[in-house]
């Protein structure tokens, strides 16, 4: 995956996450966590799973929005790197 195959608002939401997984061991929270998911980041996150950048888990199965956090795929982890961040 190529970041210039991403939008600007995805590749920022990206980023944003990329930035905060270290603080999180690599599992960066959705909304709970120091990033503030709005409803047009929403939109972000499903087109980065959609491009099998990153994956959501419901870390207790209950479908609440606080409860959710993201990992990165080997190929988020790769363009992760190249962005500059470490993720872990």
């Amino acid at each position: 995956m190529n970041a210039t195959t991403l939008t600007p608002a995805t590749l920022a939401t990206f980023s944003l996450y990329a930035d905060d997984s270290a603080n999180w061991s690599g599992c960066p929270w959705v909304s709970a966590g120091n990033v503030k998911c709005t409803l047009a980041m929403r939109g972000n996150l499903s087109d980065l799973v959609k491009k099998d950048l990153i994956e959501i888990t419901d870390n207790e199965g209950r479908g609440r929005a606080d409860d959710m956090y993201l990992t990165f795929t080997e190929a988020g982890e790769s363009l992760a790197e190249r962005l500059g961040f470490s993720i872990y």
